[in-house]
């Protein structure tokens, strides 16, 4: 390979090895892109292609995003019912998958695992109100690309097996939520990945759970059930690795509505099929809730399983270097618990990997591929990070290469959780990181230490002098974490500092922003 780093550039041969493989990459995907674009100015531009997608931002509710869409092809307004995180966990971008959707290509509403519930309802109602205007909604709709059959270990329906190492608690006593640190060994996979990147598990429904719905149902267990892609397998099976026993489906509701014995519980299931928003009011949050609240509805095991919606794969940011962990890939996993209708539940994916996946045992992942969150391709340039929470889990990665590198560069880490003793996540390895001069400064922000709850936007604010004055000197910066509240607040402590440190008004803070993001200096992976 043409050496594009001069050896009388200021760095050593490993940095100068890396670097010319990276700017190698860029180049190739310049030419990628460039050949893309040119085949898009050759092609017709249609009516949605030539729009703007207002409501393609993640801290934005829903109710926001419908209003933004409004009026525009169906195509486009089932893009603004999905998460806008383009995760790739449906296996499309969000556009791709509400293209497909409008074509009738693929009839899963269920596939938006970030968008959950609310997404699903949203866009079984569009569907349903396009009626028979959908035919002309779709001739206007992009359609969407083919998707070639992904390489095994980079997509979700090309997963690899990989054995768990070890997952163990990162947060101590006294913490309201507990966080683990998940390490599984890609011995003998192949896989590699770079920070940024995702790591796609497929889990498995809790035993126990499983269990109980086969006793319910009188079933065995052992029977073979058909899916719905005409594979057979085992009942078990089925409601271990398919089935999502989280999210009832309306077909699970027309079901058992069938099924029923007593009028009410018919009744109240006709209801649920038709409009699942009394769910809460019913008791109803999952399935295995469905059949201990309508005891009269009793269907064949075979059809409880044809009615379920399908389990969808969980995303996680990969919190590792592979330049230091080069067997490895660790994960930071938030484990969801909660009480309910006098019943405790836990997150399907989070309690997979949390307790039910033992040391030893296999998983299927693969490697989600980053859009764009990656580390500066220049080692030396200032990087700023804000991720608390488990929004850390890629800046572990960003430093842990900067520091196998050698990368020059100042990293500047904003990190926040509930309470220091509890849960101050790779509490060790950042204060040696700090010791080392690897993380030149670290803001922390506990928010229940003291009276009044301190975030790490407050944090921001109180370094607004210092913080500008890296962003002036080219700075990027990353935002990792919750989309809905952090994300947003973090953005709003941005365009306040930009007012207050650079002159600007609110107009002009909001396009410097703009602008950091188009020049890839400002990166959100959020959630």
């Amino acid at each position: 390979m043409h050496a594009l780093i001069p050896e009388t550039a200021p760095f050593n041969e490993e940095q100068r090895a890396w670097l010319n493989g990276f700017v190698a990459g860029l180049l190739g995907a310049e030419r990628a892109l460039a050949a893309a674009d040119a085949a898009a100015a050759a092609a017709p531009e249609s009516a949605a292609a030539a729009e703007t997608l207002p409501w393609h931002d993640p801290t934005l509710a829903l109710d926001a995003r419908m209003e933004l869409a409004a009026g525009r092809p169906l195509e486009l307004q089932l893009m603004a019912a999905m998460g806008q995180l383009d995760c790739g966990q449906c296996g499309y971008d969000c556009r791709s998958y509400a293209a497909a959707i409008a074509a009738g290509s693929d009839t899963d509403l269920g596939k938006c695992g970030p968008g959950g519930r609310p997404t699903a309802k949203q866009l079984k109602e569009l569907i349903a109100g396009a009626g028979d205007l959908r035919p002309a909604a779709v001739a206007t709709a992009v359609p969407s690309a083919p998707h070639a059959a992904p390489e095994r270990g980079y997509g979700r329906d090309a997963p690899v097996a990989a054995r768990l190492v070890s997952s163990v608690s990162l947060t101590g006593a006294g913490a309201e939520k507990e966080t683990r640190h998940v390490v599984f060994d890609l011995g003998g996979t192949g896989l590699r990945y770079a920070p940024g990147d995702a790591l796609g598990v497929w889990p498995q429904n809790n035993p126990d759970e499983v269990e109980l719905l086969i006793a319910i149902l009188r079933a065995k267990g052992s029977e073979a059930v058909t899916l719905s892609n005409g594979a057979e397998v085992s009942a078990r099976e089925a409601l271990t690795r398919v089935c999502d026993l989280r999210m009832p489906s309306p077909e699970l509701y027309e079901l058992l509505a069938a099924e029923a014995g007593d009028d009410v519980d018919r009744s109240r299931l006709a209801q649920l099929a038709a409009d699942d928003d009394g769910a809460d009011t019913f008791g109803v949050h999952d399935v295995l809730d469905v059949l201990l609240e309508f005891p009269s509805a009793r269907p064949r095991i075979g059809e409880l399983v044809r009615a379920l919606g399908r389990l969808q794969p969980r995303l996680y940011s990969i919190a590792s270097s592979q330049r230091k962990h080069s067997g490895e890939v660790h994960l930071t996993v938030g484990v969801v618990r909660y009480e309910k209708n006098d019943r405790a539940y836990q997150g399907t994916g989070s309690a997979f990997l949390g307790e039910h996946l033992r040391p030893g045992r296999r998983a299927s992942i693969f490697v989600q591929q980053a859009h764009g969150f990656r580390p500066p391709a220049d080692p030396c340039a200032p990087v700023i990070m804000v991720g608390p929470g488990t929004g850390i889990a890629p800046f572990r990665a960003f430093l842990q290469e900067r520091e196998a590198f050698g990368a020059p560069g100042r990293n500047w880490l904003f990190f926040g959780n509930q309470r220091r003793e509890a849960d101050f996540l790779y509490r060790a390895e950042l204060e040696d990181l700090a010791e080392k001069r690897i993380l030149t400064r670290m803001d922390l922000a506990f928010s229940r230490d003291q009276m009044n709850k301190v975030y790490v936007q407050h944090k921001m604010l109180e370094a607004a002098q210092e913080l500008w004055r890296w962003l002036s000197g080219g700075a990027y910066l990353y935002v990792c974490g919750d989309a809905k509240r952090m994300a947003g607040d973090v953005d709003l402590a941005l365009q306040q500092i930009a007012v207050t440190q650079g002159g600007m008004d609110a107009t002009a803070a909001k396009r410097y922003l703009a602008d950091l993001a188009r020049d890839g200096r400002y990166q959100r992976d959020v959630y």
